[in-house]
């Protein structure tokens, strides 16, 4: 190798040490960047051209070293599982939302809620049993009857706005994901034209896998590497995003609490209408709408049903005129229930007919309806079972939605252990490449003193 190849291996050597220190100061700017991933020169060796021949021959040791590239450090299978546990963690927590809020909803335990009220209900009509002929212990039925009905309609109400505001929520949702898919597209078409001529695209990369990570969260989609650099989203199985085409994402079904159970919400793609089953707070959301509420929203209604069969006792006895029996409540669901007696003398507490001039003087009515709240299948016990299960399912749901957050963190440091930055690493590696510097200047000073001697000191004759 003559001299002036040597000084072309050294001047190589300097402009790779220099690309790795820029890019090593790059890293450490970084460091703290929500979504950088930590980039690293590739060098590599250049060989020499050799060309070998009868009478010539040349054996170089190479041409230096190249560090034209620069890459993304990260583990696709540990990105992958990210995305995966992303929405997982983001489901779960939807869910744990859902019931935390109907929890808040029903107040139980409570001065003010409907366990209370159904037990002050029974009370009142166990004291008019002993008392049935005292107008006061009359009102005091009515009051507490009529508190429990709005009790129930205010729970019922509390459901239905409930479903509305999360499918609101959902469809803001949804919106959002398909502004974040068209940037998915739009990204891979430019980055596919950036490394076509040549530039990189690193930290549009990062970008898109930001913008990858937040349809993780919301939908559950995982990104696919394609080819030349594109990525491809997919949900439940579906590519929302292939190469620099995007789908678009909408809610079908029903629009109204009054559907709630009848007319599942779905998310469908549009156009096409291919039903998705997405994870993340999308389908945590779903669930809320088509499962959860639906669920609670009926159990209310069976409450209000068996409070509404003391109109069927009440049938059978007689008011203060000794007139028969008439109803308490109207309606026989939770959105609907009233009470529609208001007048005390008509509350029919007897069982028998007209008894001298007081036809409701024995009372036995009024406490068969007490009775009911004892009994294994009166509204009472209903009501407690739902508000157990509820208590039950919801501390389920938060321990699910802990585990999930846990999981998830530990699959993010699993991560961050590669793609993220290390200061620590960062600056061993600054050492490296500054010494390394320094070494190939050193080079090219020898080489420099080496040709001054040769062209300077050497071939002089005639002295």
């Amino acid at each position: 190798m003559s001299g002036f190849s040597s000084l072309t291996v050294a001047s190589r050597a300097l402009a790779a040490q220099q690309r790795a220190i820029d890019v090593t100061g790059q890293n450490v700017a970084n460091a703290n960047t929500v979504g950088y991933t930590r980039q690293r020169v590739e060098m590599q060796s250049l060989a020499s051209v050799s060309a070998y021949g009868l009478q010539s021959r040349e054996d170089s040791p190479g041409n230096g070293v190249s560090a034209d590239k620069v890459i993304r450090v990260r583990d696709a299978f540990l990105e992958r599982r990210a995305q995966q546990q992303a929405g997982l963690t983001s489901q779960a927590a939807a869910t744990a939302a859902t019931y935390d809020q109907l929890e808040t909803s029903f107040g139980e335990p409570g001065d003010t809620g409907i366990q209370s009220l159904l037990t002050k209900t029974s009370a009142a009509w166990s004291q008019l049993s002993t008392r049935p002929t005292d107008t006061s212990s009359r009102i005091a039925v009515l009051a507490s009857a009529d508190a429990l009905a709005k009790g129930l309609r205010t729970a019922s109400a509390a459901i239905d706005a409930q479903w509305t505001n999360t499918r609101l929520e959902t469809v803001d949702v949804v919106d959002e994901a398909n502004a974040t898919l068209a940037q998915i597209a739009q990204l891979n078409r430019t980055i596919q034209e950036s490394q076509g001529n040549g530039n990189p695209a690193n930290e549009l990369q990062d970008q898109r896998d930001g913008l990858v990570a937040l349809l993780s969260k919301t939908l559950g989609a995982t990104g696919v590497e394609g080819e030349n650099g594109m990525v491809d989203v997919v949900v439940d199985g579906n590519v929302l995003v292939s190469a620099g085409n995007a789908s678009k994402l909408a809610l079908a079904g029903g629009i109204d609490p009054l559907t709630m159970g009848t007319s599942p919400v779905r998310l469908a793609v549009a156009p096409g209408g291919s039903v998705l089953q997405p994870g993340g707070s999308v389908g945590g959301q779903l669930d809320a709408l088509n499962t959860i509420l639906p669920s609670y929203q009926g159990k209310l209604d069976v409450v209000a049903s068996k409070l509404s069969a003391v109109n069927g006792v009440l049938a059978t006895g007689y008011d203060q005129t000794g007139a028969p029996g008439t109803a308490l409540y109207s309606g026989s669901t939770a959105r609907t229930i009233a009470v529609v007696l208001t007048d005390p003398a008509k509350l029919a507490a007897a069982a028998n007919g007209p008894l001298g001039t007081d036809a409701s003087a024995d009372g036995q009515v009024a406490d068969a309806i007490a009775d009911l709240g004892k009994q294994a299948g009166g509204p009472d016990a209903t009501y407690r079972d739902m508000i157990t299960a509820l208590g039950i399912a919801s501390r389920s749901a938060t321990g699910a939605a802990a585990t999930a957050s846990t999981v998830l963190g530990q699959v993010d440091q699993a991560r961050l252990s590669v793609s993220g930055v290390s200061l620590d690493e960062e600056m061993t590696n600054l050492l490296v490449f500054k010494q390394s510097y320094a070494a190939a200047a050193r080079v090219v000073t020898a080489l420099d003193e080496m040709l001054d001697v040769l062209i300077n000191k050497t071939g002089l004759v005639g002295r």
